[in-house]
């Protein structure tokens, strides 16, 4: 197993050697080499216990994904997402199944074959997704569609497999107020349980002595999540996203409960627990587990890849490729027509659909006894590696191609009003600052530099009248540093290879034309993402004191 262990962590590297060289995603790299490498390697043991690997990895996927999670934009959001990750993938399967049964004159499939067959289809991989679109400026809400139905459609597609279509093959007879039932009990009973589970592991994160007590209490709640209602036949995912959705409102809302005081055990809520700072590292942290898992599922993959078993059945997948990719595409431009958003987001989000591991959980999940289980799983799994790899380029090449329209999707989104790319590059006349968006790629860029030459800097965000925005700008700015916006009406300075001690030094020169004005100041640390170095920065603009810090 030693064996196994180091070959994994050896592909992991070498994978991130070359996406990192060559911009290629990881996800494709992993699955080429891992192919390639069991050629040389016995490493069918991952094949063997590919299900079993999949249920383990689960939890450790989904946590780092729902700590990303904000729930203010997923309130605001809630009807679009609920349209993609429910609506949209019901009608993609009864398209799909009603299309294939229609037209099925070789297997005579019956309508619940069908069902089993295209239900797992429907589910994407949100780590593939996230990958990708981390590469590229895309507008945030945007990214919020792609990301949360691929992490919410997982839980409509397994409901669907496992409580409807699974139940009607075995003979049962469901009836749409025993289907109305069923659904509800496993998604009210499977929320419950998070919300339990996500309470006590809220407790335990809070009696933790250390910070490594503290880490491993959020994935024991999140395991424990994901256990517990896997055993009872609910939706351990459900569980999983509620947990965590939970754990952080309780550690967001930490020292606001003193309207319900009459609840003694409640007062516990109003000390505090972790900071700020232990828990962004929590999820940094939380990230790189999380890469480490979804590499050993996609190498898990490759293992069970039977090229032969693809190739008897290369109509069959090339057909399923095809037919789902057509009915998300046009179920997908009907929400974006319907919200009169762009059409180029119809082309993302329909090639934001890589399918992953949880599709082949669901169809290897099947009784042996099934006839169609091994032509089903070609087909499965085909249409999963096709949708990697074909998704994936044309993803990539079609977000290089739109790379300037993306930007002005970006400043629409921001409400900057422009006429053209010259005038949207250009600087606020009044005070020479960057538009949001300009200076949102400073600071991506900023942290690739970072990243690459090992050094730290600094975003100093203020506001002030005009005219001393506009002396600022003339008198402090140095031309290694860049001057923006980094909402409407706030301003900020990135400070290139600046530590904390030297973005004071600046802060004293500003502080004379500040007027009293509240300063706030984030400095970026080695392995922080873009989102965490700005939620320091938001943090910092929360507080009241004249200077706010936050590392």
């Amino acid at each position: 197993m030693l064996e196994i262990f180091l070959i994994i962590l050896m592909l992991i590297l070498i994978s991130k050697f070359i996406e990192d060289s060559t911009r290629m995603p990881f996800v494709l790299v992993v699955i080429i080499l891992s192919y390639t490498a069991n050629h040389f390697f016995d490493l069918s043991i991952l094949g063997e216990n590919f299900e079993s690997i999949m249920y383990l990895m689960l939890p450790i996927i989904l946590i780092p994904d729902v700590l990303g999670l904000s729930r203010s934009e997923i309130q605001e959001n809630f009807s679009n997402i609920f349209y993609l990750a429910v609506t949209a993938v019901i009608i993609s399967i009864i398209l799909a199944v009603g299309i294939t049964y229609l037209i099925d004159d070789k297997y005579n499939f019956s309508i619940f074959h069908l069902l089993i067959l295209f239900t797992p289809l429907m589910a994407t991989d949100v780590v593939s997704v996230g990958a990708i679109f981390s590469k590229f400026k895309l507008p945030e809400q945007l990214k919020l569609f792609a990301e949360g139905e691929s992490l919410f459609n997982d839980i409509t597609a397994m409901l669907i497999f496992f409580f409807i279509a699974i139940p009607m093959l075995n003979g049962e007879n469901l009836s749409i107020s025993s289907l109305s039932g069923i659904v509800a009990y496993t998604v009210v009973l499977s929320i419950v349980i998070g919300v339990i589970v996500g309470l006590a592991g809220y407790y335990s994160f809070k009696i933790s002595k250390d910070s490594f007590e503290e880490f491993i209490s959020i994935y024991v709640m999140g395991s424990l999540a994901f256990l517990i209602s896997d055993k009872i036949h609910l939706s351990g995912i459900l569980s999983v996203v509620v947990s965590v959705l939970f754990f952080k409102y309780l550690f967001d809302k930490e020292g606001h409960y003193k309207t319900i005081k009459f609840v003694t055990v409640l007062k516990h809520f109003n000390t505090q627990s972790s900071s700020e700072i232990s828990f962004r590292a929590y999820k940094k942290e939380a990230h790189y587990l999380g890469l480490f898992a979804n590499a050993v599922i996609f190498i898990s993959i490759a293992n069970v890849i039977n090229l032969e078993l693809l190739w008897n059945y290369k109509l069959e997948i090339l057909y399923a490729f095809l037919l789902t990719t057509i009915i998300r595409y046009f179920v997908i431009l009907i929400f974006i027509k319907y919200r009169k958003l762009s059409l180029r987001w119809s082309n993302i989000l329909t090639l934001s659909g890589m399918k992953g591991g949880l599709a082949l959980i669901m169809i290897v999940s099947l009784s042996d006894q099934f006839a169609y289980k091994e032509m089903f799983i070609a087909i499965v799994l085909g249409v999963v590696i096709l949708s990697i790899f074909v998704y994936t380029l044309l993803l990539m090449a079609y977000l290089l191609f739109e790379k300037e329209n993306m930007l002005m999707d970006n400043a629409i989104e921001h409400k900057i009003n422009f006429k053209d790319m010259k005038e949207l590059m250009e600087k606020e006349q009044n005070t020479g600052a960057y538009n949001e968006v300009v200076f949102d790629d400073f600071i991506d860029k900023e942290i690739v530099g970072a990243q690459r030459y090992n050094y730290q800097f600094s975003l100093v965000a203020f506001n002030t009248d005009t005219e001393s925005l506009h002396i600022i700008n003339k008198k402090l700015i140095r031309q290694s540093d860049h001057f923006g916006k980094i909402d409407e009406d706030m301003y900020a300075v990135l400070l290139s290879h600046c530590s904390i001690n030297d973005a004071l030094v600046f802060i004293n020169k500003l502080k004379p034309y500040m007027h009293h004005e509240h300063i706030a100041v984030a400095e970026y640390m080695p392995g922080d993402s873009k989102e965490i170095v700005l939620e320091k920065l938001q943090k910092a603009l929360k507080d009241k004191k004249e200077v706010d810090i936050e590392i």
